[in-house]
This record gives structure tokens, C-alpha cells and sequence, in this order.
């Protein structure tokens, strides 16, 4: 009984898994890509809403620059929503500006 509980666990973790996705791309950010909804700010990219801590939040300036090189992970049973991994302006070097 055991091994079965044990066979069928691993089989949802292993399905779960195969369904997780990440995605690293270069955006171009505007302010309409940014909003806050109940002190949560959420980033729209490629057609999903993503988590967005207020560290990675902190560290946009639309104002300066727009280009950012974003990584996000996303499970595609649980809608397509996900949340921000990294985030830094594109181009800028490992050790900052």
C-alpha cells in the first residue's frame, strides 16, 4: 500500500512539474505593463498576470529606461498566471551600473 501511495504521489509531482514553465525574455516596459491591485504589484507581459515583488518593483525606472531582461515562471494548470524571478535592466553588467 505504501508503494502505491508513494508511485502515485511522485506520478502528480512529476506532472505538476513537466507543467512548469520559465520564461526568459527582453521586454520593452511601459506604465500600462505595471499596476497595483490590494498593495500587490502585478506585471502584464505576454498575456499573464505576474506577481511582482516590491524589491523588483523598486528597481524599474520607466523613466529612464524601458528595455529590462525579465525571468518568470508560470504553471500552465494553474492559469497561466505566475510570478517575476528576475528582473534588471538590459544590458547592465552582473555588478551594477
Amino acid at each position: 500500500m505504501f508503494l502505491l501511495f508513494a508511485f502515485v504521489g511522485l506520478f502528480v509531482a512529476g506532472f505538476y512539474s513537466i507543467n512548469h514553465v520559465q520564461v526568459e525574455s527582453t521586454y520593452l516596459l511601459e506604465e500600462q505593463n505595471i499596476v497595483e491591485k490590494n498593495g500587490q504589484y502585478y506585471l502584464l507581459i505576454d498575456d499573464r498576470e505576474l506577481i511582482l515583488s516590491k524589491n523588483f518593483y523598486e528597481k524599474i525606472q520607466l523613466e529612464k529606461y524601458n528595455e529590462y531582461k525579465i525571468n518568470y515562471v508560470y504553471n500552465r494548470l494553474i492559469n497561466n498566471d505566475g510570478e517575476v524571478v528576475k528582473l534588471k535592466r538590459y544590458g547592465e553588467q552582473p555588478w551594477g551600473k
